[in-house]
């Protein structure tokens, strides 16, 4: 009788061991799903990034932006004057605007995936001159 009672024992407390480790398992594949989600998402504001500073420096003005915008993603870009003489800063900046919970609640602005800053020759910030581009 006592055997019984302790196979019975040692059953459950395995069941109980795997069903454990089971939920252990499945919280780390979940995070690592969602970690490769906001991977790619950023990934791709940098792609958008990119681009955005191309097109900056070859002068193509960014009058039809909605062209070229990427679903849920807003992108910002200026001129800043810089401390080297003919060369100015050019900002990109790439703001997440999906509403899935991720973005900072005191403040409700969307997180920023990207950003880039490069030195382009140019009016040193927001004229109508186009910047020359170096071949």
């Amino acid at each position: 009788m006592k055997t019984r009672g302790s196979i019975l024992l040692e059953v459950l407390l395995a069941t109980a061991v795997f069903a454990f480790a089971g939920v252990v398992v499945l919280g780390v594949v979940e995070g690592s799903v969602s970690d490769g989600a906001r991977a790619a998402r950023r990934s791709l504001a940098m792609d958008v990034a990119r681009s955005e500073l191309s097109r900056m420096e070859a002068g193509i003005p960014t009058d039809s932006q909605e062209d070229h915008t990427v679903a849920g993603l807003r992108v910002e870009s200026r001129m800043e004057p810089s401390d080297f003489p003919g060369l100015a800063l050019a900002v990109v900046e790439v703001y997440d605007e999906q509403t899935d919970g991720r973005g900072d609640v005191t403040t409700s602005d969307p997180p920023r995936l990207a950003v880039l800053r490069q030195l382009l020759r140019g009016d040193s910030g927001g004229g109508s001159e186009r910047p020359e581009v170096s071949r």
